[in-house]
């Protein structure tokens, strides 16, 4: 049923992917990092801008609990300013501001596309309290302690330095205020994510990282290590379980070959016999997940709050 909490369907019953861990340890301390990993990565990210801005109403139905939850643990107060990484098209910031015109809110992202995303929905919106601009969370271009709050969706988790990331946060922040964000779990909790990646992976497409693991940060130790490794004191982290419902397949394959980061740029250099080959077999695996009205895969994510 939708909208029904499901449970995470067991490994067995799953796609194979390749021996070796989904998820990787995320280090502690932060290590040089070429600037081809994040030049790389902005470029895939910024070749998706449009599909993300595109998508972005369907994204936020999905998306909507958890990005209430940040905003609840902001905690704003009149004249706060309230920093966004990773924004993509900043639907995150965006309502914030919408919510709360007595702040200042800093949408950020490394991906010029995705930037202009954000400011021409904000311009959109007639929103005067929302600003956009480029910037790493690698490397934030703010003075320390100059901001009352960070949110980030579902990006910490990729950038290339994620240790640097997290100091640069806790760099920025107010003592005392709240850094917000989300994380996904590992893909085996995640099958929407796997049956792709699985597909693409078997079919010679993609491979892992060479670490062998793709998604950091995916538990709750993860998390508090890092935070707290950073300078973060208090760490609360925990599992939200929420169903993903598609209304068919066929909007399923649309939104992913849109927006699924690496997998999505590779699918467009792909032969359409290819591309084709590769649909029969997600759609193939997504079948279990099949109901009444369409798809609906379990899903979790991780939810953290940290001072």
């Amino acid at each position: 049923m939708r909208g029904s909490t499901e449970s995470i369907r067991t490994a067995a019953e799953l796609p194979r992917l390749p021996a070796g861990p989904l998820s990787r340890e995320p280090r502690l301390e932060s290590v040089p990092v070429s600037d081809q990993a994040t030049d790389e990565s902005r470029q895939i990210w910024d070749s998706l801008a449009s599909g993300w801005d595109k998508e972005r109403a369907f994204i936020n139905e999905i998306e909507g609990h958890v990005t209430g939850r940040m905003h609840e643990a902001m905690d704003v107060r009149p004249g706060d300013t309230i920093l966004e990484l990773c924004a993509g098209p900043g639907e995150v910031g965006l309502r914030l501001a919408e919510q709360h015109p007595e702040v200042q809110v800093l949408l950020t992202d490394f991906a010029p596309g995705m930037v202009r995303a954000a400011a021409n929905e904000a311009n959109r919106r007639g929103l005067t309290n929302a600003e956009c601009r480029p910037m790493d969370a690698q490397d934030i271009d703010l003075p320390d302690g100059s901001v009352d709050g960070v949110l980030c969706r579902y990006g910490l988790m990729l950038v290339p330095d994620i240790a640097k990331a997290f100091s640069e946060v806790r760099r920025v922040l107010r003592p005392g205020r709240v850094l917000a964000y989300t994380t996904w779990t590992p893909p085996e909790t995640n099958p929407w994510m796997m049956i792709f990646g699985a597909a693409m992976i078997q079919r010679g497409h993609f491979a892992p990282p060479d670490e062998g693991g793709i998604m950091p940060l995916g538990n709750v130790d993860e998390n508090s290590a890092v935070a707290r490794a950073a300078g973060f004191e208090s760490v609360h982290a925990e599992a939200i379980d929420l169903p993903v419902h598609y209304p068919s397949f066929q909007r399923y394959w649309e939104l992913n070959t849109e927006i699924a980061g690496p997998l999505a740029v590779i699918m467009k250099t792909l032969p359409e016999d290819e591309r084709e080959a590769v649909r029969s077999q997600v759609e193939e695996y997504a079948a279990p997940f099949r109901t009444g009205d369409g798809l609906t895969f379990p899903s979790r994510r991780m939810f953290v709050r940290a001072t």
